[in-house]
């Protein structure tokens, strides 16, 4: 597959001083789903709030969360942004609440009861691990959320659609990586997979290897789709050790590492990021190369035909808080060392094809 390098686009906004206390970056975000409102809402952990960014007034205020009471949110896993009134946030209790916008909780899911016996949640954006969103189908009236099934070996992954009016499940079991069906042995931290949720599609990938895996809740049909780089080795090596955790992270380093597939939706356009293999000398002192990786963006037309692949700007970005889809682009939060912001106020750039 010959894919074409290409220009990119950047547009930064820039913040004003606020009097919500905001954060120069957002580990946890989720874009307004509706379309109705360009806005971004990400987790505030020193607060323990959503903060509502505005990117058109460029405005930010803060929903509180409780974190006692009737009404408690522990440390949030996942965001589905629908509406103003109709915010989805999971967290480590492995609840789902609906919240408003004043941030009171309308209904309350215990995913724990939809868990069969070997079974476990998992809800994450961890970008040294994976990112498996929390989704919800306005159309279905349902919650996705995906499965770690233990009682199996290898493991399997699957989805669940919890229907909200008559708890119904649906089941959707993901396909193994074409190139590693057992991703849970050898690969230290990258041994899950990524997980998007877009229309009818179940769009996942792995960590280790480049394809990506589309499922369709509608017609149970299923394609693979070769999404290599030019840039990069295409599959992860295993790692040295199953113990050792520095052995880990100089395994997550030295290796390539795929994200989430995201949809821009004003393009039609799907994109994938993924960061290049580095050396790392020094596993205690990781944040020596961090902002020297290369990081990469391959993008697909609306059937998932390859179109181009860049390499993006280095040390501008947050690899750790990573980045979220707008409209019109993906938006990454300007925190790295050769950022020119060097205030505490919040600087991003909505990155597109040119």
């Amino acid at each position: 597959m010959r894919v074409e390098s290409v220009d990119i686009k950047r547009e930064e906004i820039n913040f004003p001083p606020s009097d919500v206390l905001q954060l120069k970056s957002y580990y946890l975000t989720s874009f307004n789903q509706s379309g109705s409102l360009p806005e971004l809402i990400g987790y505030n952990y020193k607060e323990h709030a959503l903060d509502c960014i505005d990117l058109t007034s460029k405005q930010i205020t803060q929903i509180p969360l409780q974190p006692e009471g009737p009404q408690a949110i522990v440390r949030p896993t996942g965001i589905y942004y629908h509406s103003k009134d109709s915010i989805w946030l999971s967290d480590e209790s492995q609840n789902v609440f609906l919240l408003n916008r004043t941030g009171d909780v309308v209904k309350r899911i215990d995913l724990k009861a939809y868990l069969d016996e070997g079974e476990e949640l998992i809800i994450r954006t961890n970008h040294t691990m994976s990112t498996i969103h929390l989704g919800y189908d306005p159309n279905h009236q349902s919650l996705l959320c995906t499965i770690k099934d233990k009682s199996v070996k290898p493991t399997r992954f699957k989805v669940k659609e919890i229907s909200l009016s008559n708890q119904e499940v649906s089941s959707f079991d993901l396909s193994a990586s074409v190139v590693e069906p057992n991703i849970d042995e050898g690969y230290a931290n990258m041994s899950e997979p990524n997980v998007s949720f877009i229309g009818e599609n179940i769009i996942y990938n792995y960590p280790i290897e480049s394809h990506i895996y589309i499922l369709n809740r509608q017609d149970g049909s299923r394609k693979t789709i070769e999404a290599d780089s030019e840039y990069t080795p295409n599959k992860a090596n295993k790692c040295s050790s199953k113990t050792d955790y520095s052995a880990w992270v100089k395994h997550g380093f030295e290796n390539p590492h795929f994200y989430d597939v995201m949809y821009i939706p004003s393009l039609k356009m799907y994109v994938r990021l993924h960061a290049g293999p580095i050396d790392l000398p020094d596993a205690n002192h990781p944040e020596e190369v961090v902002y020297k990786r290369s990081l990469y963006a391959m993008f697909f037309d609306s059937a998932f035909q390859s179109l181009e692949e860049t390499v993006l700007p280095q040390g501008i970005y947050n690899p750790y808080t990573g980045w979220s889809v707008t409209p019109s682009g993906i938006a990454f939060f300007v925190d790295g060392p050769q950022s020119p912001n060097e205030t505490d106020n919040l600087v991003m750039e909505i990155v597109s094809p040119n």
